[in-house]
């Protein structure tokens, strides 16, 4: 008998699923969910995407009064319908919601809540696969050399974006990550006015990593420092970077940026000079995949990165070499093309797979 049945103090053969459910224990159940996340280390934004995903599922089990062991897959569409109801319509809104219902019940089968799961048989909706989002060489060049224009009139948003722009770029940090970056978390190395100058960036968070950049990131972000002093921000040690502008005038300022202003500022600051509404993932990948068109190890570009898994950077790798990512396949489908034949090409008579020509 599961702790919920328990708790109600009423026999399961004897009383329906409604007399037996007790909507008091999801709430501590959830906050004890999360408690574990946290516990594992998950991220601030991962534990908040569980917490409002979970919150919704709970309404719901309440509102159709379902004991959540009893939660069959019948139920799925009338869960996804609540779902659409609470504004979650999109496929990836959806798979999200889905995912983090089976983790959730899962968690409750192991702390022995409840009995048993139905979803542990089902396995978690697979993510498409997506192109990877760079922006292009040539479009990125345009957005330093137009920006280091406008920089170099003195322009103190110029020079946020410009300094934006290159640590995205060129040093491939999150927006999150740029948002948070304070400026204890840069150390500059040799004199500003030095060509071979440089800085060290300290990335706080999840994946605490150290970042080189040259010269040219140093000189802009000393830059920004005076821009701040200018406007009359401040620019001590545990102040955030990057200044915002609360109105089109710029005379209404804010001392930080949010990690969503720091993708609207990107997508703005593409669409006004590149007419290509470019974001910050954009640049982030294209920092990657430059590091290892250089060569850099697949190792130290994962360091530089803060990927955990050397999984991360296939599509990097696959892109560099210009190649498609190859199209994922079912267990049926791979066992099958096993069991295909090889043919010969008739040019060289060489056997070669049904499929296409293999890489060498």
């Amino acid at each position: 008998m599961s702790e919920l049945s328990q708790i109600s103090g009423t026999n399961d053969s004897a009383e329906s699923v409604t007399t037996r459910f007790r909507t008091d224990k999801l709430t501590p159940l959830l906050l004890r969910f999360l408690n574990r996340l946290k516990q594992t280390g998950k991220s601030g934004h991962t534990i908040s995407a569980y917490r409002n995903d979970l919150s919704i599922f709970c309404q719901f089990l309440v509102a159709e009064k379902i004991d959540p062991q009893d939660f069959q897959s019948h139920f799925q569409e009338r869960w996804i319908a609540y779902l659409s109801s609470r504004g979650r319509k999109s496929q990836a809104s959806v798979r999200r919601a889905l995912m983090s219902v089976r983790t959730f019940l899962h968690f409750l089968v192991k702390e022995k809540i409840i009995e048993r799961s139905p979803m542990l048989e089902s396995k978690s909706p697979r993510q498409p696969a997506h192109e990877l989002l760079t922006v292009r060489p040539e479009h990125y060049f345009r957005l330093i050399h137009t920006l280091s224009a406008k920089e170099r009139a003195e322009d103190p948003k110029a020079i946020r974006d410009l300094a934006l722009i290159q640590l995205l770029g060129e040093c491939g940090l999150k927006a999150s990550e740029v948002a948070q970056m304070r400026w204890s978390d840069i150390l500059f190395e040799g004199s500003i006015s030095d060509p071979q100058a440089s800085l060290t960036l300290r990335v706080a968070g999840q994946n605490e990593r150290i970042v080189k950049a040259h010269a040219d990131v140093a000189a802009t972000l000393w830059k920004l420092k005076e821009a701040r002093q200018q406007l009359n921000l401040p620019a001590s040690p545990q102040d955030k970077l990057f200044f915002g502008f609360l109105n089109v005038s710029r005379r209404l300022k804010s001392d930080g940026l949010h990690r969503h202003g720091v993708k609207f500022v990107v997508y703005e600051v593409c669409e006004e000079i590149l007419g290509i509404p470019y974001n910050s993932e954009s640049l982030r990948n294209h920092a990657i995949l430059r590091w290892l068109e250089l060569g850099i190890s697949t190792q130290q570009v994962a360091q530089l990165a803060g990927y955990s898994s050397l999984n991360s950077l296939e599509r990097f790798k696959i892109k560099a070499r210009g190649q498609r990512r190859p199209k994922r396949q079912t267990k049926k489908q791979s066992s099958s093309d096993q069991k295909q034949p090889r043919t010969e090409s008739k040019a060289t008579g060489s056997p070669r797979p049904l499929g296409g020509t293999s890489n060498p």
